[in-house]
């Protein structure tokens, strides 16, 4: 279960006006906050898997993300600065525990779900954090380029590079740890391919094609979305992170 409390402008509300919810794996301590934009990038696996593994959390998102110039809505910066880290997002608290750096929230949040991550073996959770890994090199290459720091050729050259390879990485059926449900390789993958800000949006700017010669990411995406779980996660959304675009790139 998700508590979806957007963040206003001035900041957080502070810890004691924020809803109690039960911790995970029924502990009675407080359950885990995100804080990250109203969008998909970094923060998106965090929510999905804290979906799929059922680890109630309150996503606090930072909405609007952008500003009317198109930067990022400022004062953000002061929820990770108030723990001495850097004024970046997403930010993670639970209880005494704070934590930044996409990945390190990634592997706590699995570590402690109650369902489907705990009967992983170390194969197969290295196997998902090896596609998180290919999830954060795309999110850093197409963020570039909305940020302009490269351009739509150098995007182009970077993406056929990882989209074969990850293509390549996938089962003609099924998921990727050939369990019955998906994992974070999985939810990796719907990030990738479904995610707009900045997965998709940024190659429809570079005029790459995502979808046609990659017909194996395409599929684990689909049925990774109409997974029960994540399905009912991305209806219930109240920002819509996954798909959000606020530029409307994608339509354009």
């Amino acid at each position: 279960r998700v508590r979806d409390n957007a963040a206003v402008e001035g900041g957080l509300p502070s810890r004691a006006e924020r809803p109690p919810c039960m911790g995970a794996q029924g502990s009675k301590m407080p359950c885990p906050t995100l804080n990250y934009f109203s969008i998909c990038g970094r923060g998106e696996l965090a929510r999905l898997i804290c979906a799929l593994g059922e680890v109630e959390f309150e996503d606090k998102t930072w909405a609007p993300a952008f500003d009317e110039s198109g930067g990022w809505r400022q004062g953000y910066q002061a929820i990770g600065n108030a723990f001495g880290f850097p004024g970046t997002m997403p930010v993670l608290e639970h209880g005494d525990l704070k934590l930044f750096q996409t990945a390190a929230i990634e592997s706590y949040l699995a570590s402690i779900a109650p369902k489907v991550f705990p009967g992983l073996t170390p194969a197969q959770k290295g196997k998902d954090m090896m596609f998180a890994q290919i999830k954060a090199d795309i999110n850093a290459s197409t963020e570039s380029l909305l940020f302009k720091k490269i351009d739509g050729p150098a995007l182009t050259e970077i993406l056929e590079k990882w989209y074969p390879i990850l293509e390549g990485l996938l089962p003609e059926s099924g998921f990727v740890n050939g369990l019955a449900t998906p994992t974070m390789a999985d939810l990796a993958v719907l990030v990738i391919a479904k995610g707009c800000m900045p997965f998709q949006a940024a190659p429809k700017l570079a005029s790459f094609d995502t979808v046609s010669k990659y017909p194996k990411i395409k599929r684990v995406a689909d049925e990774t979305a109409a997974f029960p779980a994540i399905a009912k996660f991305l209806a219930a959304s109240e920002h819509k992170t996954l798909t959000a675009d606020p530029f409307g790139i994608m339509g354009s």
